[in-house]
């Protein structure tokens, strides 16, 4: 969301394929600014709950587990989204 929430559409010496670790997509939005905002929160967690949109859910860990979770993530380890428990 580099154009919309950071106020430019480039990133000055960005290389998305060195850039980004091998277990992530590159997704792309081309819509206008008032699609992305009127996006509702709720709907998301909705279409979550009822299995429309599925989350793949890699790895779980408690609060004070939290620099095992970086680690995970930094070594691009996780297999899916890192959810944290308090």
């Amino acid at each position: 969301m580099s154009g919309m929430v950071g106020d430019r559409w480039t990133l000055e010496a960005f290389e998305p394929m060195t850039a980004i670790p091998t277990a992530v997509s590159l997704t792309t939005y081309s819509r206008g600014v008032e699609e992305f905002m009127a996006m509702p929160l709720q709907r998301l967690v909705d279409e979550v709950e009822m299995g429309m949109l599925p989350v793949k859910v890699g790895r779980v860990v408690r609060l004070d587990e939290i620099a095992e979770a970086h680690r995970c993530m930094e070594a691009d380890e996780a297999g899916g989204k890192i959810v944290v428990l308090p």
